[in-house]
């Protein structure tokens, strides 16, 4: 089994290394970790890759990642939902998703991994993948028998392709000549609705 952190729309990387999994468990006990997916996904707009970034209230390096509460005194949802609008409105499925991503977003979460939980709930069911997710009990030690760590593996600071988890398959996207590899997961539903996962 996997063992994971929770991250926010993730990048298809991310879906890469789940997708072949029946369960996946997602490790809330773990001491979050700065400048990560954990709270930030990346999309693609007009001018350039455009980092988004959910702020949070007291972290530090010994908090628990189930413990981690959203810093709802600065209007993130706003900015979010624009940047995604923006990117995204003229894309080819953004009506079909619109209103679930929004609701999502101005969801009435207090913590970082519930609102993870729901938007990972949401990818698997638009890519169709049956994946259970399981949540660790206590830290899941590496020594532990039957998990591959992959916590902090995927790592926005670390180019995608050394790891050879996911291996970039091009489709038309809204903006460039360019193509953007291993965006949020948000880039490719916008862009190739119901047929996303054959590019993951």
């Amino acid at each position: 089994m996997i063992v994971i952190e929770s991250q926010y729309f993730p990048s298809l990387e991310y879906f890469s290394l789940i997708k072949n999994e029946s369960e996946i468990l997602i490790d809330g006990h773990e001491h979050f970790v700065k400048q990560t997916y954990r709270n930030r996904c990346y999309i693609l707009t007009s001018n350039k890759i455009l980092p988004l970034s959910v702020p949070l209230n007291g972290v530090n390096k010994k908090t628990q990642t189930r413990l981690i509460k959203i810093d709802s005194s600065v209007d993130w949802r706003k900015d979010h939902w624009r940047a995604i609008t923006s990117a995204y409105n003229r894309s080819p499925f953004f009506e079909y998703y619109d209103r679930c991503i929004y609701d999502i977003i101005y969801g009435n979460h207090t913590l970082l991994i519930d609102l993870n939980n729901e938007i990972l709930s949401f990818c698997l069911k638009v890519l169709q993948l049956d994946v259970k997710i399981a949540y660790s009990e206590k830290y899941v030690e590496i020594t532990d028998i039957g998990f591959q760590d992959y916590r902090s593996v995927i790592h926005p600071k670390i180019e995608h392709l050394n790891r050879k988890i996911h291996t970039p398959k091009e489709y038309t996207q809204v903006f460039g000549n360019n193509f953007a590899s291993n965006l949020s997961i948000l880039d490719l539903i916008f862009c190739c609705g119901s047929d996303s996962i054959n590019y993951i």
